[in-house]
């Protein structure tokens, strides 16, 4: 493994095991089902903190772009803030989600840039207007997980949450598959 892959793993990882332990020792049902989501969100968050830092080093030693800074910046904190969710959805599973999702709109409010390495364009602007489904989906979960917490209609709101992860990691598999076919060399 290399370094940026081995200090995430270390991180996630026990995050990831709390999380598990939810979906297994929780004592109900809908608490399982939100646990499950996380932890399957959890290990991508954890490829995409790996793929992102990649990306970032590797940019940087292409190009020299005082976005990339901001970029680095912004990456940083949204998992520091990731990490903070991750490990307190191990024992608070509503508010873990909530932080979790805050980072997520952190990140999609202040990442202005897309960095393609194979591309003739390494740094791209990333308009607000192409940001905008994700954000209309982060701030629908923090909805929906508030509306949970209080225990309103649970059962439906934790299926629907679920189903928007598996949602979200079946577009992020679809993509990754593309760009593999497409780039053979970087997988992600």
């Amino acid at each position: 493994m290399q370094p940026v892959s081995t200090t995430i793993f270390l991180l996630f990882f026990p995050a990831c095991m709390g999380i598990l332990g939810q979906a297994i020792w929780a004592k109900e049902l809908t608490s399982q089902i939100i646990a499950i989501a996380m932890f399957f969100f959890c290990i991508e968050q954890a490829r995409m903190a790996v793929k992102d830092l990649n990306q970032i080093a590797d940019a940087k030693q292409l190009v020299s772009d005082i976005r990339l800074d901001n970029f680095y910046i912004v990456t940083v904190i949204t998992i520091a803030i990731e990490l903070v969710g991750f490990y307190g959805s191990s024992v608070w599973l509503g508010w873990g989600a909530i932080i979790i999702l805050l980072s997520q709109v952190w990140f999609n409010l202040l990442a202005k840039i897309k960095i393609q390495t194979s591309a003739k364009n390494i740094i791209e602007n990333w308009k607000i207007s192409e940001r905008l489904p994700v954000l209309i989906a982060d701030i629908v979960g923090l909805i929906l997980v508030s509306v949970w917490m209080l225990k309103f209609a649970s059962f439906w709101i934790s299926l629907i949450l679920g189903g928007m992860v598996v949602v979200y990691l079946s577009i992020k598999l679809l993509t990754s598959v593309t760009n593999y076919f497409k780039n053979p060399v970087s997988w992600g």
